[in-house]
């Protein structure tokens, strides 16, 4: 008896036990995991050194600089602000320049034309190739409180040899108008730009670099506007132009390979609106005027050869320029209309020079100075100077009608011809920041009205303009 009730609690322990072991005796034992192989276990651990091998030449491999230089650019600064795709077959370019002029006149006789701040132009675009040979542009322009398309056109350039190119562009005419706005040497082009058909919507087939960069030529048919948006007539006009460069290859040395020769040409038959009114001088001073009767009437062709020579930093370019008009007079007192061919003759010639030892290749090109000037960064170069010196003329002439041709013009306001003698100097700051600084003499053939009052006429004007240009 005494011993069964020591045992008791031993009992109670036994069945607690028993009940706790039961459960757990019947979940699933742990899986035991599969033998290893010494084969197997070589295998993971020279897997497990490759892997940290590799991972320490990440670390340490440093690419070179060239190996860097030619990986693709897909968005950045390359010669401009670009968004390029990997395969170089989508690029979109963003252009811009501003321009900034003052401009003064040395003679007060003059009222018309007075001393002024002008923003002179303000753009800009967007350029762009889409699947590697579609291009396009399209270029605004804001300046002098205007807006207006200036460039909107699409080339398909396949080869270099022959594209076609439709829209609002530049025809195939002079070689003065076709040097890019944003590297004109001088601060305006010469009396004889006025004529030439500049920008106008057409379409056009043109190569270049042919016979191993020794040929380029174009040839448009457009609306024949200057500077035009859209047509004012029913007819059409041609154009066409052929640059050639018969030394290229240097056969007959260095001296000769920057000489080109060139010749252009238009014709049409004009029955819209006058173009222009008034012909100005390069600095806007107004010596040619139209009276406001005076109408085309028929055809007008126009022909230029042009040279242009470039030898180290020196460069020389040279247009003639022939036109022949045909306009008809307002009536007479009795009523008669008088119909004249009235040519137009005219010339430029320009040389430069980059004192400060840079090369021009060409005229479309942006002046990179040896030396930049950038005090920000203790740069205290001189950057380029290049020294300009240009004349250019033009004259009316009908000497066979002179009532007739009288009859065409404002007298007061006109005179037949005007010389203009420009000389100057551009400081380049670095390649996209330029001064240019002009002095422009002006001469017409005879005293021209340039005030409200029958005494402000004048024989000659002095000008200085100077303009401030960012471009990119």
């Amino acid at each position: 008896m005494a011993l069964d009730s020591t045992l008791r609690p031993f009992g109670f322990a036994i069945a607690l036990a028993v009940l706790v072991w039961f459960p757990a005796a019947a979940e699933e034992p742990p899986p035991v995991p599969p033998p290893s192989t010494p084969a197997l276990e070589e295998r993971v651990k020279g897997l497990e050194a490759t892997v940290r091998q590799l991972e320490q030449e990440r670390a340490t491999t440093v690419l070179p600089t060239v190996e860097i230089a030619k990986q693709p650019i897909l968005a950045g600064w390359d010669q401009g602000f670009v968004l390029r795709s990997p395969d170089k077959d989508f690029i979109l370019r963003i252009t811009g320049q501003i321009q900034a002029d003052y401009r003064s006149y040395q003679n007060d006789v003059d009222t018309s034309d007075v001393p002024t701040f002008l923003v002179r132009r303000a753009r800009l675009g967007i350029d762009a190739t889409v699947m590697q040979y579609y291009e396009f542009r399209l270029l605004p322009d804001y300046g002098r409180g205007e807006s207006r398309i200036t460039d909107a056109y699409f080339n398909v350039h396949f080869w270099d040899e022959f594209q076609f190119e439709v829209g609002k562009f530049k025809q195939p005419f002079s070689f003065e108008q076709l040097i890019q706005d944003r590297f004109v040497p001088t601060v305006e082009r010469s009396l004889i730009d006025q004529l030439v058909p500049a920008r106008d919507v057409g379409l056009m087939i043109h190569g270049q670099k042919l016979l191993d960069n020794r040929l380029d030529y174009g040839f448009s048919v457009y609306g024949g506007v200057i500077n035009g948006d859209a047509d004012n007539d029913r007819n059409k006009d041609l154009a066409g132009r052929v640059a050639i460069r018969p030394f290229r290859g240097g056969e007959w040395g260095d001296w000769l390979k920057g000489l080109q020769l060139g010749l252009a040409g238009t014709i049409g038959d004009d029955q819209g609106p006058i173009q222009a009114t008034t012909y100005r001088t390069p600095a806007n001073v107004p010596w040619f005027t139209f009276a406001s009767t005076t109408r085309p009437d028929g055809l007008r062709y126009r022909w230029s050869p042009e040279l242009v020579y470039l030898l180290g930093p020196a460069s020389l370019s040279a247009q003639y320029y022939q036109e022949q008009r045909a306009l008809r007079t307002g009536p007479d007192k009795a009523g008669n209309v008088s119909h004249l061919d009235v040519p137009a003759r005219g010339f430029y010639a320009m040389a430069t020079y980059l004192v400060t030892g840079e090369e021009r290749t060409s005229m479309s090109q942006a002046i990179e100075p040896r030396r930049a000037f950038d005090p920000r960064e203790r740069c205290y170069g001189p950057g380029a100077w290049e020294m300009v010196a240009r004349v250019s003329h033009l004259e009316f002439a009908d000497d066979q009608t002179p009532g007739a041709f009288a009859r065409l013009i404002d007298p007061a306001r006109t005179a037949r011809r005007a010389t203009e003698l420009t000389t100057g100097v551009n400081w380049y700051l670095n390649k996209w920041v330029r001064f240019q600084f002009n002095w422009e003499h002006a001469r017409f053939g005879g005293p021209v009205r340039l005030g409200p009052g029958t005494g402000d006429k004048l024989r000659e004007q002095n000008a200085f303009v100077t303009r401030f240009v960012i471009t990119f």
